[in-house]
């Protein structure tokens, strides 16, 4: 089975989404200045996946030749649109080519408890998980673009 992209504009259905867990690294946080009226927060998570983890088969499949890129991956926390949506129903995006692997959450920081998140990440014995929903729109032997269409990042900590 080979993995198709999807060629709807609409949200897909649930049917053509596929489960993906990163597992999760480390994070650091940065603040680019690109001009003195201008700056930019950026949060970022390093990740991991191992195409042999994928449940999906065919997404297994299509990862495997990127598998060094997919050791690093860089996930971008992001306040506003800085980086353009594959789709208009898309919540954020995953780019893998030859280069690197990166992930995109759109205006996860604008979101009313985005800054509480990334507080509680930061405190001692904090654990955080991530599981996501992404939908293939371009697939090829060089570059793979998948749409997230949701994701659940979770941070965890025992009370007391």
């Amino acid at each position: 089975m080979q993995l198709e992209p999807y060629t709807g504009s609409e949200s897909p259905p649930q049917s053509k989404s596929i489960a993906l867990r990163p597992k999760l690294v480390a994070w650091s946080s940065r603040v680019w200045r690109e001009s003195p009226p201008r700056s930019i927060p950026l949060f970022k998570i390093e990740a991991r996946i191992d195409p042999r983890d994928v449940e999906d088969r065919a997404l297994a499949e299509a990862l495997r030749p990127f598998s060094s890129q997919l050791q690093k991956i860089s996930i971008y926390l992001l306040h506003t649109e800085e980086i353009k949506p594959v789709a208009s129903w898309a919540v954020g995006r995953f780019d893998v080519d030859t280069k690197g692997a990166y992930m995109f959450f759109h205006d996860f920081l604008s979101a009313p408890n985005g800054m509480l998140m990334l507080q509680l990440m930061q405190t001692a014995g904090a654990a955080t998980d991530m599981i996501m929903s992404v939908v293939p729109m371009k697939v090829g032997s060089d570059e793979l673009i998948l749409a997230v269409a949701d994701y659940d990042l979770g941070i965890h900590n025992r009370i007391g």
